[in-house]
């Protein structure tokens, strides 16, 4: 073989081995690909191809355990951009920064921003602006369903309930702790792109519909709530109080019936403070920003509030000490006024005088301090902390709401002036859940009961039964016997007041306090928190409540002349309503609060009264638009047959965006009629003393330049 030929050979060689490691390399990628990366390759090929916008599910409704509304979901709309696919930046961040009240530069750095393919410039925008947005027609401007949650009435159970945030998640309450269950599962709307990332106006497109949440029932009864928050109002207004709080339970099945604390907040408008929050809990706000501010105000205080409960604790340490035998309903005592423990002087509220010779129920219902001291140094610390804990102090409840507190219950080792102060109820830290419980287990002869705030959760495709909540009995705290005794104790609290005892037809038992407050870890001098926990019938008790006011101004507060007349005329309203025999107030059987539906669109305001089984006639020649005034107005009880008259606005244009439509802003304070003008770019001119609107001018429903000023005079609650 010639010498070409062997180097043609070689070469020839050499060209295959090099095809072959080629081809081997060639080989082992594309088995890698298909085998290992095929998934992820696939996902960008998508990525690429397609592109995806998300649908809110709709969350589940709540309602009061008689099937009212008290929060639902409504349409809205959300706003995005597709960067890549903007013409007119300028035009579009001038545009979209107007109407949906946005800053500006940030705005356009979001819409300028191509790194990204999409972004989310706001979301639950109205239906009408996001309508007219539509309608300009920006080229890489989408509009997407969304949801937005309404509360029927904006400040109605508030700590209750709580509120979503921006990404229609439940950020407090009820909404909070069972968001799970509310939230349901989102679904997508998926569209072809081109390699522009433009969308393809004929290609393909599938939309995955989201499924809803699922539905809660409360054990609140939004009639009894009405009368609960009304009261409230009424004792903050008459006393100046720094807050008011209160929690109705039905002491048989542990079932909260309301749940409240004034000042509140807007559960449609929750991220803004009030005034009259920030004026009453000026001390503890100061200092603070704006967001800390808000966090304070969306605490719960009937399950956060740390306080000394005074004489209200009296009962827990009565029945311990019967229980134990440490004395009988006979025992007899003597009072001087005082008593000396470790050299120090520990006073009755009645001091200089005394009361002499009584037995233990005639003390305890006299209130007497002296006596309850001498009464728990006959029992030891640890037996008498064993009671404490029985009754659910220094523990959480349970209860389905969210920031409990657990209260403090120092240790039993203190010294004896340290301990014997928790008799009546000084040296130990309680929140009204804790207290209500324990006392409503007195009443419940000696059954300490699941404190509780959901009845049911019910399935969104059917309404069916999903879990019950039923009412359980945690433990026997101690004797019927005993629980009698001490019941006899509270009736006689009220009977032995003739002030009290001719408040109301039924027979009603209860324990008033008066507790010095603390700041800072010392004694406040001036500065009171007073209470009244009550219960009726004595025989049957249909409800019992706990009513704290903090703070009252003016001289010679005490529980009995400041909670006590308030929450009997609480529990008057509720026994009436409930049918109650021994009432004398009027039937309240087939009633209904009517729901706030100012300022909403009309379709929202048909779904939520025709769910409420409520009649309704549009007023006026105008027949869609918003709500500018309703008659009766919001919060009032009304019968099932009466017509609620709705007045609508004309719905702005852009020949007349500088005309709005006057709000209705009778029967609010001044901070909710001064929200309420803002929001529509008008200004409020305030007339008389303060206290609720009475009159305005001009009237809800007239067409003014916005940025013009409503005269609205104000009156004091009488």
């Amino acid at each position: 073989m010639s010498i070409y030929h062997l180097r043609r050979r070689k070469r020839l060689i050499f060209a295959f081995f090099v095809f072959a490691a080629l081809f081997l390399v060639l080989a082992i990628r594309l088995t890698s690909i298909q085998a290992f990366d095929s998934i992820n390759l696939t996902d960008e090929q998508i990525d690429q191809l397609m592109g995806e916008i998300p649908l809110t599910a709709t969350r589940g409704d709540i309602y009061d355990r008689n099937m009212n509304i008290l929060a639902k979901d409504a349409s809205a709309s959300a706003i995005y951009v597709r960067p890549k696919d903007v013409k007119k930046p300028e035009e579009i961040a001038d545009y979209l920064s107007e109407v949906l009240e946005l800053d500006r530069e940030k705005l356009y750095k979001k819409i300028t921003d191509k790194s990204q393919w999409i972004s989310l410039i706001e979301r639950k925008v109205d239906n009408d602006i996001a309508f007219d947005i539509r309608n300009k027609k920006f080229k890489g401007v989408e509009i997407s369903e969304d949801k937005k949650r309404y509360y029927t009435n904006g400040n109605f159970a508030s700590y209750v309930l709580g509120f979503t945030g921006t990404d229609h998640q439940g950020l407090y309450g009820i909404e909070s702790v069972f968001n799970n269950v509310l939230s349901g599962e989102d679904g997508v709307l998926v569209y072809e792109k081109d390699g522009l990332s433009q969308k393809v106006a004929s290609g393909y497109q599938v939309r995955i519909k989201p499924d809803e949440g699922d539905n809660v029932v409360l054990t609140i009864d939004s009639i009894i709530q009405h009368f609960l928050e009304s009261q409230l109002e009424k004792t903050m207004d008459e006393f100046d109080s720094k807050r008011v709080i209160a929690i109705a339970m039905d002491p048989s099945t542990g079932e909260i019936l309301a749940m409240s604390s004034k000042p509140d907040y807007n559960l449609n408008d929750p991220r803004t403070v009030s005034k009259l929050f920030e004026s009453k809990m000026s001390t503890e706000l100061e200092g603070m920003d704006l967001g800390k501010k808000q966090l304070e105000m969306w605490k719960n205080p009937a399950v956060t509030f740390n306080y000394e409960p005074g004489s209200t604790f009296k009962p827990i340490t009565a029945a311990a000490a019967l229980e134990e035998g440490a004395v009988t309903a006979q025992t007899s005592f003597f009072d001087k006024g005082y008593i000396i423990i470790d050299g120090q002087q520990i006073k009755c509220h009645i001091f200089p005088r005394s009361h002499g010779s009584q037995t233990f129920v005639e003390a305890v219902a006299n209130s007497c301090n002296p006596v309850l001291v001498e009464t728990v140094m006959r029992m030891e610390p640890v037996t008498f902390y064993r009671y404490i804990y029985n009754f659910g102090f220094g523990d959480q409840t349970g209860i389905q709401l969210d920031g409990e507190q657990a209260g403090i219950v120092p240790n039993n080792n203190d010294k004896l002036i340290n301990y014997v102060p928790k008799s009546y109820g000084q040296g130990i830290s309680v929140t009204p859940i804790q207290l209500i419980s324990a006392l409503s287990a007195v009443t419940n002869d000696g059954k300490y009961m699941q404190p509780n705030i959901v009845k049911y959760i019910l399935s969104s495709d059917n309404n069916e039964i999903i879990k019950e909540y039923k009412p359980e009995q945690i433990r026997q705290v101690v004797s019927e016997d005993t629980a009698n005794i001490v019941q006899d104790i509270l009736k006689l609290v009220v009977s032995n007041s003739e002030n009290l005892s001719s408040m109301s037809a039924y027979k009603i038992g209860g324990k008033t306090g008066t507790a010095q407050k603390i700041i800072n870890g010392a004694y406040a001098s001036g500065l009171y928190i007073t209470s009244f926990f009550g219960y009726a019938p004595v025989d049957d008790p249909k409800i019992a409540v706990l009513y704290i006011v903090d703070e009252p101004k003016g001289y010679g507060v005490y529980g009995s002349n400041t909670a006590a007349p308030h929450a009997i005329e609480f529990m008057n309203n509720t026994l009436d309503y409930l049918n109650v025999p021994g009432g004398q107030g009027e039937s309240l059987e087939d009633s209904s609060i009517v729901p706030d539906l100012r300022n909403q669109e009309l379709d929202l305001a048909k779904e939520v009264l025709n769910y409420l089984k409520l009649k309704y006639e549009i007023a006026g020649e105008i027949q869609s638009g918003y709500i500018v005034n309703q008659d009766p107005m919001p919060g009032e009880l009304i019968k099932e047959d009466t017509v609620i008259k709705l007045t609508l606005g004309e719905e702005i244009t852009q020949e007349k965006e500088e005309v709005v439509t006057v709000p209705n802003v009778m029967d609010m304070t001044v901070q909710q009629a001064n929200e309420t003008l803002s929001r529509v770019g008008l200004k409020l001119a305030i007339t008389g003393a303060g206290g609720v609107s009475t009159q305005q001018s001009p009237l809800a429903g007239e067409q003014v330049q916005k940025g013009s000023e409503i005269v609205v005079e104000f009156k004091p609650l009488e």
